[in-house]
């Protein structure tokens, strides 16, 4: 649809390396080569039943039926596409897990601990096995991050964006991969080193590149909630895993991932993401994806407050967007919702040409301003709503510079913009992902924005000697300084729809992670269906 057109995102934020871009919603640009230690489970030789006629399914309280577009994969190397992490995280689960609100939380790791925000210790759980009965250890999770770095899948690159010592030289293969920031203490402690400190790195270890993969590769071994029962090319069963930690916890005795026929219908499913078809018992769920335009700090007019204030007051986000549940208007920032410690202004006009006019703007000699934005999609309607709204002043003149994809990302990197439509996609679920924009030496800052006291209160929250109170405060300044600066003009959040079958419970609708675990579903009873899952 065209409200998935790609934003501006990056794996990457080293200071050493060139910005990576990729698609919404997508952790990478292009399918990645075969691995040379594909994890596949055996495929049963049954032909697909041919697909029968629409029905309703029949709630199963034993059963959680999940449809499903894309093709099934069994290698963290080979995900192409966001859809297909669930499988593996049904499957798979790493150091650290969300829970239904998004939050992390302990999972292979019981506890962990850092006395510099440079050094971590995770002590894993000892009674971890993987589903064939064998013991998990910390052993397993090195072998595992190693491998992945020395594939071809562009995920790699999340061990440098972790600030893993060693990461870039490996990649780059100037050092061996025994070098890479990570080693066994023993059987269950395993030490991460970093490069610089990361005080919130325990919320980026959820990402699914650290899920542990067995060694062996004849069959699927994982250690997550559930185990592979049976595989053809069409579905994939799976029942609870015997040896999961937490496995009284888990309600559906099987989950069925299927691939999605031309005539069935979303009611034949129980959980189903991105749905082609959209009804009334489709959710939306905040992600941690936004939609902005910047201004560039090194154009002589747009340096200066009096016109960026003036031409993010002229717009209300909510007169700019269409009509769709998949867009969520953002007028106070350029961050998630669930990121922001203020509550959504209610827009006020501003005496616009007073502000103008200081700089010298006239009607003779009016602001004059390149926009540049893609020509596809929903973005040319974007653009066309923004400059209805500015061209209404006299002193406003705005050029159009429809592009292609490939071009508008080559103008940004080389900051030849004036104005340009930009966005980004967070990799985990706290502040920094987002505010780490904004340091005036970070590689990912292509509008030359550059404030001291900015980059003071970033590297602030870096510190140790702080308390999680003391780093939200100096987020709430850093947030505020921003919003003086009117650094972006903020438009509108993404939301990801997802059918769900009204019996289904376990799920929250404000959690902006795009990670619901099956685990954590359940069958409501008769009497209980009317519940708010919201709540």
């Amino acid at each position: 649809m065209a409200f998935h057109q790609p934003i501006f995102m990056s794996l990457k934020r080293s200071k050493k390396s060139a910005v990576i871009f990729f698609a919404i919603f997508v952790l990478f640009g292009c399918e990645p080569k075969e691995s040379q230690n594909v994890v596949v489970p055996p495929i049963s030789n049954e032909q697909p039943a041919e697909p029968k006629q629409p029905e309703v399914i029949e709630p199963n309280p034993k059963l959680l039926k999940r449809g499903v577009y894309t093709d099934f994969k069994w290698n963290i190397a080979d995900i192409t596409e966001h859809e297909q992490t669930p499988l593996l995280q049904d499957l798979l689960e790493g150091l650290v897990i969300y829970d239904t609100q998004g939050n992390v939380i302990p999972a292979a790791a019981e506890k962990w601990q850092t006395t510099d925000n440079k050094i971590w210790t995770f002590t894993l759980r000892h009674d971890l096995q993987w589903s064939n009965g064998e013991p998990l250890l910390a052993q397993d999770f090195v072998r595992s991050w190693q491998a992945l770095i020395l594939s071809d899948s562009p995920l790699k690159q999340y061990f440098a964006y972790l600030n893993l010592n060693n990461a870039e030289a490996v990649l780059a293969q100037k050092l061996p991969v025994e070098q890479l920031g990570i080693r066994a203490i023993d059987n269950y402690n395993l030490q991460l080193s970093l490069d610089k400190a990361t005080p919130y790195l325990p919320q980026m270890l959820v990402h699914s590149a650290l899920l542990p993969q067995h060694k062996k590769d004849e069959t699927f071994i994982g250690n997550g909630a559930y185990k592979v029962l049976e595989v053809s090319s069409e579905q994939v069963k799976l029942e609870k895993n015997p040896f999961y930690r937490n496995k009284d916890e888990v309600s559906f005795e099987q989950v069925l991932y299927q691939k999605i026929q031309p005539n069935q219908l979303p009611e034949q499913f129980d959980w189903i993401e991105k749905p082609l078809q959209q009804n009334d018992k489709t959710q939306y769920f905040p992600q941690l994806c936004t939609y902005f335009y910047e201004f560039n700090f090194n154009d002589p007019l747009l340096k200066q407050s009096a016109i960026r204030t003036a031409l993010v007051s002229m717009i209300s986000p909510r007169g700019i967007i269409p009509e769709d549940k998949t867009l969520a208007p953002n007028s106070v920032n350029f961050m998630p919702q669930n990121m922001q410690f203020e509550q959504e202004r209610e827009w006020k006009p501003t005496l616009v040409e007073q502000l103008l006019q200081q700089t010298g703007v006239t009607e003779k000699n009016p602001l004059v301003l390149r926009m540049s934005y893609d020509n596809a999609g929903i973005h040319p309607i974007v653009a066309e709503q923004l400059i209805r709204a500015w061209t209404q002043s006299d002193l406003i003149r705005i050029q159009q510079e429809p592009l292609p994809y490939k071009d508008l990302l080559e103008k940004r990197a080389k900051g030849d913009f004036q104005l340009i439509r930009s966005g980004w996609c967070a990799d985990y679920n706290e502040p920094t992902a987002f505010l780490s924009l904004l340091h005036s030496k970070s590689p990912d800052n292509k509008s030359g924005f550059a404030n001291e006291k900015l980059d003071e209160l970033l590297e602030q929250t870096l510190s140790i000697k702080i308390s999680e109170q003391e780093r939200t405060a100096l987020y709430h300044q850093i947030i505020e300084l921003a919003q003086r600066e009117k650094i972006v003009l903020p438009l509108f959040q993404y939301m990801k729809p997802i059918y769900i079958h009204d019996s289904i419970e376990g799920y929250n609708l404000k959690n902006p992670t795009e990670t619901v675990y099956s685990k954590d579903l359940s069958r409501k009873s008769k009497e209980t269906k009317s519940v708010d899952t919201a709540q």
